[in-house]
């Protein structure tokens, strides 16, 4: 059985009837609990611009990947909101040159600095490879915890990222010691094309990678791996909420759900870089 308003089958999700349509059970509680994306638009926008009335060298700290989601919270931080992050780039080893070469070009434009911090997660990849894991929520606290070590040294407060899913009910959410982190994309709903049409402008350019991503050279291996195993992608909470919030189309999302075929280059590229696959 399919959901009848994301991508989610009985197969990946509990599915039951309602109102006389098959529903899984995550899109049954948006119904019953919708988040209010104005409220939290109004959220986000009162703490940035109470940001900018503090001043400081730096207003915050932006979780920056050279990926189009954190190009673009770049972009409203600078256009939008007028404020002067300092962008922390983690280079675990195997974020594509691409989407380094992004970093440092869109930062250029903007005149804002960037930190990159050199780190090896080699073991981490290898590791959920083998066992045909997603490696990305272990990726992911990796890098939020190098990013709020630099946030806490500079004593700012907040960590800006380019999420394009809330918390929820909210895009904000407490760290430890006082810190706070936004997801500064979740609560305008931009849908993928807008995106690519709001980058337009910036010197940035889309890189070949597999996967749901822009700047991650293990993503397609990994899916690769976890399908061989679960016979469906490790994407699809993500990729249901998408659908579910209207940012993406069913048949978008069922193309970006696909086993991908990564070509033996990447696997070339990725042992040259040190992953024992």
């Amino acid at each position: 059985m399919e959901c009848s308003m994301c991508v989610h089958t009985s197969k990946t999700k509990k599915i039951i009837e309602y109102e006389g349509k098959p529903i899984c059970v995550d899109c049954l509680t948006m119904l019953k609990y919708p988040p209010n994306f104005e409220k939290m638009r109004e959220e986000v926008e009162e703490i940035l611009k109470n940001l900018k009335r503090e001043g400081g060298k730096y207003n915050c700290i932006l979780a920056f990947s050279g990926g189009k989601d954190s190009v673009l919270a770049l972009k409203l931080l600078k256009e939008k909101f007028k404020l002067n992050p300092l962008c922390v780039m983690v280079d675990n080893k195997y974020i594509a040159k691409e989407a380094i070469e992004n970093a440092l070009n869109v930062t250029k434009y903007y005149n804002v600095d960037l930190m990159i911090l050199n780190r090896d997660y080699t073991e981490l990849f290898e590791d959920a490879i083998k066992r045909g894991e997603s490696p990305c929520r272990r990726c992911s606290k990796l890098i939020l915890r190098e990013v709020w070590r630099i946030a806490k040294l500079l004593n700012l407060k907040y960590i800006i990222t380019g999420h394009e899913l809330p918390f929820g009910h909210s895009a904000v959410r407490d760290m430890k010691e006082g810190i706070k982190m936004i997801r500064l994309l979740a609560p305008y709903k931009f849908k993928e094309e807008e995106k690519y049409e709001m980058l337009k402008d910036l010197p940035w350019k889309k890189p070949n990678l597999y996967g749901y991503t822009t700047n991650c050279l293990v993503l397609g291996v990994a899916l690769e791996k976890f399908y061989e195993k679960y016979d469906f992608s490790f994407e699809i909470d993500r990729v249901a909420t998408l659908v579910r919030l209207g940012l993406l189309s069913k048949e978008k999302a069922k193309e970006k759900l696909k086993k991908p075929k990564v070509p033996k280059e990447v696997y070339e590229e990725l042992r040259r870089r040190g992953l024992k696959i």
